[in-house]
Order: C-alpha cells, then structure tokens, then sequence
C-alpha cells in the first residue's frame, strides 16, 4: 500500500503507468530540490556563523596581544624606574653645570665636579624619564638601554685610544671644566 491513491487511479484506468512514473519523478525531484534547499541554506547559515566564530577569535587574539604589549611596556617601565631610583647620584645645586643635548636642545644640570669629570670620561651616564634627568653609574645605562632602547641616554663613550694613548702629548693636562658638555 505504498501509493494507494495512485494504484486505484490505475485500476480504474484513468491514468496508464508511464504517466504515473513521471508524476511520482516529479514528485522525487521536487523533494530532492527543496531537500536540496534547505541543505544549501544551513551550509550558507553554518559558514555565516562559523566566520562570525573566527572573527570574534581572531578580535579576541588581537586583544589579547595588545594586553600583553601593555603590560609588558609597564613591566619595562618599573624595571627602568626601580633602576634609575636605586642607583641615582644626588646632584649639587650649587656644583659645576654639567650641558648634554636632548632632541637638539642643550639642558643641564648641577652636580660635583668628581661626577662631571666622570660623566665626560663615560663612567656615569644621563637617564631622562618624564623630563627628568638622573645621573647613574654607566653600567646602569647599558642595563636601561638593553631594557627598552627608546630611553633618553646620555653615555660618553669611552674609546681605548682615548684612555691610554701613550703618545698623547696632551695627556698631563686637564679639559677645563668650561669646555665640558
């Protein structure tokens, strides 16, 4: 009793056989396509829905990343701050003036003569953090560029030759304390 109706039709002779397989292909086809349909409809919703997955993914790296750019700016920073605080000298008021340049602007600050001959010598070197100047050991300044090298540095580099030049005619005399920088 698979197609009663179709069955009595044929019986009774109303419709022949062949014209009964073409309507029940029809039939078959028009199930088929709208089967068809629907499966087109979810796979087009499900591939809407699957890169609405991977945006919001690739949204969430990318904040993620930019957190961690953050944070670990801030980590620098502190290291670079703890650095400077611990090992900064006390400048002198009323010292020697001491000039270094910054983005083409020569500033300066007071400290002891013995700390200004070794800032010319590139023992001790300049920090500049928030239009701040401190004055630490030069192995401090090698520490805070290896840390982030966008730092204010003000470091003489100091050259062999210049230190122990045995021939230097000038080596017994002293750059008066006026032409240092």
């Amino acid at each position: 009793m698979r197609n009663s109706f179709q069955d009595q039709l044929l019986k009774l002779g109303l419709v022949d056989k062949k014209k009964a397989g073409e309507v029940k292909k029809k039939q078959h086809n028009k199930k088929s396509q709208k089967i068809a349909r629907k499966k087109t409809v979810v796979d087009e919703n499900a591939e809407i829905a699957r890169k609405a997955l991977e945006k919001k993914k690739h949204r969430a790296r990318e904040l993620n990343r930019q957190r961690e750019e953050k944070l670990q700016k801030r980590e620098k920073a502190a290291r670079i701050n703890q650095l400077i605080t611990e090992h900064k000298l006390k400048k002198d008021d009323h010292g020697v003036a001491y000039r270094f340049t910054v983005a083409g602007k020569i500033l300066r600050i007071f400290v002891t003569e013995e700390i200004a001959a070794k800032l010319g010598n590139g023992l001790l070197g300049i920090v500049g953090q928030r239009n701040e100047y401190e004055v630490v050991p030069g192995v401090v300044v090698e520490k805070i560029r290896s840390i982030d090298g966008s730092v204010f540095v003000n470091l003489v580099e100091r050259s062999a030759e210049t230190e122990h030049d045995p021939d230097d005619p000038y080596a017994d005399y002293q750059i008066p304390d006026d032409l240092m920088w």
